[in-house]
């Protein structure tokens, strides 16, 4: 095809390259007056998949909302005579494929490159986009040597099509970068990239890739089947502790894997600091947040055996054998594999015959008319709005339940007596909150506003933790600061008011320490307990993670206990929040009953960052993390305005809590909706349904 001289209103300077997937050329903004790439679909992918252009269009769109300094934008989306295509900003200063052909680089110089690139990574995985062809030929370098990740903009969003009669999946990506998961055909999210980015690393420090096979083929075979390799068997100049690094981002499972591109690099930086940071997956790992809920959620969908992609490798070599391109089926499969580039330009790198051949493998969207097929759908029905995979927020206000929006909207009451509160939980079904008032718990239908019993335990002295499982099967149970780790049945609890009644659940029971609050990590295996402590004879709190699997005393499973020995913080904790994984948000009580400092602290490194994100001021109170981590709610009063401060509700991204700087309060909130100076809204985060 000769190459156009105009593309929609960008005039066309030249061809950078071309591919399977895309024609890119080298195009003219005159608007904007900018030079701009062009990446131009082929009419060979429309035809094969009716659907293809409809869901590119919608998925473009979206991906071209996806804002961060580390990642190429795109400008535009168009169509041209039914050509879908989308402009970008285009890229002068070569791609890391281009740098790293013939080097070895230093631990010190790939860091600088990597770290660079990886929060824009998390930035796409929080939103729930996935690059799935992440390699040194898609990290292009601008004019002054800063990398940013390309080609998103092809990228598969990693929920898919919303379509319920379709059949089937997509395979996208590189053999010599995929995950094991990716490969066989499996649902991936996120935690793909991070082993492409473990891959890139593994060649960055040793010159070679981690798996070597004459055909595509044979390397998709490897990733699924071969163990990681010995990274000091291809470098032995390397330090032991790259083993670990290596090992984990390439770990063959999902979970197994640094959660985040920022965790790999903060690993390696504080090996390079000397220190030894130890990675507890097992026991602490939360699955990334783009796997719990994001815009939108998957169907349950059958786990693939490794087998089964090696199945679909043979699949593949038939059809590379054949010619490449095979109809199975009557129509139901169809697989291309790209033919090698011709690119001349960084934009458009051009790929060794080794890595470089993009593998995609297209089920099309062919009606099954007599079979039922899996679908997807929304993650919120509602149609509100969503932040961080949540759809609505309950609190209190004047000791009443209010629910609403994520931006402040859509305001209900849902309790009108009055009585102090606290405890909130929102309930599986997402009807149904739970709370503490006195030493009743009770729920409220946010529907109906019906108000039940769940348990009154009028023999204590204290009730101060009631919190259900994630899987609602358990609860953990503080009352006179003993605990107790029970099934969690509606029916009978209500009837338990006695030590003897709790006695007879035949669960856990822990009196090791002086329990106040607890909550769940989100697999279930462990409990954060808040405990009156003897802080060098001195009454403070603090915080201890233990494994609740087993019935062992609480002190025979430590999996942490902080702040003290770890951090700086005050005896009192105002107040508490845990991800379910590694993370934690921590208040201290500064001025009106629980105002005061906000600390981010993690399991993983076992240090705490001391965070002012308001223009560096205090004071915060009751932070809470959405339900997929990647994003912080919090109250906030002005202590720089003394007696007339508001308090306000402020979301703001988990990754930015460090960054001092202006912010918004949620849109619909009024300024005046919280009357006491004192007001404690206990924030709770509904995940979005379904």
């Amino acid at each position: 095809m000769a190459t156009p001289e105009r593309i929609g209103r960008y005039e066309i300077r030249g061809e950078l390259g071309r591919g399977g997937f895309a024609t890119v050329y080298h195009g003219w903004d005159p608007r904007f007056e900018r030079e701009v790439a062009i990446k131009f679909l082929p009419p060979e992918l429309i035809h094969a998949d009716p659907q293809f252009k409809m869901r590119f269009e919608r998925e473009a769109k979206i991906i071209a909302q996806l804002e961060h300094p580390s990642i190429v934008p795109v400008y535009d989306v168009g169509e041209e005579n039914g050509q879908p295509y989308f402009v970008m900003r285009y890229m002068n200063g070569g791609s890391l494929s281009e740098r790293i052909r013939g080097k070895t680089y230093s631990i010190e110089e790939t860091i600088k490159v990597i770290e660079q690139i990886a929060p824009g990574l998390d930035e796409a995985h929080s939103k729930g986009i996935v690059h799935r062809d992440l390699k040194p030929a898609n990290i292009l370098f601008t004019n002054k040597n800063v990398p940013l990740i390309s080609d998103f903009g092809i990228a598969k969003f990693s929920q898919g099509d919303n379509s319920s009669n379709m059949t089937g999946s997509a395979i996208i990506g590189t053999p010599a970068y995929m995950a094991p998961e990716q490969a066989s055909g499996d649902v991936v999210d996120g935690r793909a990239d991070i082993y492409a980015l473990g891959v890139i690393l593994y060649e960055m420090v040793t010159g070679k890739q981690p798996y070597q096979s004459d055909t595509p083929l044979g390397l998709a075979i490897k990733h699924v089947t071969e163990p990681v390799p010995h990274i000091l068997e291809a470098n032995p100049n390397l330090p032991i502790w790259m083993e670990k690094v290596i090992s984990t981002a390439m770990a063959k499972k999902p979970d197994d894997r640094f959660t985040t591109a920022v965790e790999l690099v903060e690993t390696i930086k504080a090996f390079l600091r000397g220190e030894n940071p130890t990675k507890n997956i097992n026991a602490t790992a939360k699955i990334s947040p783009f796997n719990k809920t994001a815009t939108v959620k998957r169907s349950k969908e059958k786990k693939r055996s490794p087998i089964t992609g090696i199945v679909m490798a043979l699949v593949l070599a038939a059809i590379v054998i054949g010619g490449g391109f095979f109809v199975w089926n009557s129509g139901l499969l169809q697989v291309m594999l790209e033919p090698a580039a011709s690119a001349t330009q960084s934009q458009a790198d051009a790929p060794s015959a080794e890595t470089k051949q993009p593998v995609v493998i297209t089920w099309t969207a062919t009606p099954l008319p007599t079979q039922p097929t899996e679908a997807v759908t929304p993650a919120s029905s509602t149609g509100l709005p969503l932040a961080g995979g949540a759809d609505m927020i309950a609190l209190l206000r004047n000791n009443d339940i209010w629910i609403m929006d994520m931006e402040g909207g859509n305001r209900l009451q849902v309790t009108n007596d009055g009585l102090p509160k606290t405890n909130l939980q929102w309930l599986n079904d997402g009807k149904n909150i739970l709370y503490t008032t006195g030493k009743t718990v009770k729920t409220v239908n946010i529907e109906t506003l019906v108000e039940e019993v769940v348990f009154r335990y009028t023999a204590g002295e204290y009730l101060e933790g009631f919190a259900v499982s994630p899987d609602g099967k358990r609860v953990a149970i503080s009352v006179n600061r003993e605990l107790y780790v029970i099934p969690y049945d509606p029916v009978r609890l209500p009837f338990a008011a006695r030590k003897s009644d709790l006695d007879e659940f035949k669960g856990c029971f822990y009196n090791d320490l002086a329990i106040k609050e607890v909550q769940w990590s989100d697999d279930g295996t462990q409990l954060a307990i808040e405990y009156a402590a003897n802080l060098n004879g001195i009454r403070g709190e603090a915080i201890r993670v233990v494994n609740v699997e087993t019935c062992e005393g609480i002190g025979d499973s430590v999996a942490d206990d902080f702040p003290q020995g770890r951090f700086q913080f005050p005896e009192e904790i105002a107040h508490f929040d845990w991800d379910g994984g590694l993370l934690f948000l921590l208040n201290s009580n500064v001025r009106n009953d629980g105002f005061g400092d906000l600390f981010l602290y993690s399991l993983f490194t076992h240090k705490a960052d001391h965070a002012f994100p308001y223009e560096g001021n205090c004071c915060y109170r009751d932070a809470v993390f959405s339900p997929d981590s990647s994003q912080i709610l919090f109250a906030f009063q002005d202590i720089r305005l003394g007696s007339s401060s508001p308090i306000n509700l402020y979301l703001i991204p988990t990754d930015s809590i460090t960054v001092q700087r202006k912010i918004d309060p949620l849109p619909e909130l009024p300024a005046d909706f919280f009357t006491s100076r004192t007001e404690s809204p206990k924030p709770v985060l509904r995940p979005a349904l379904p």
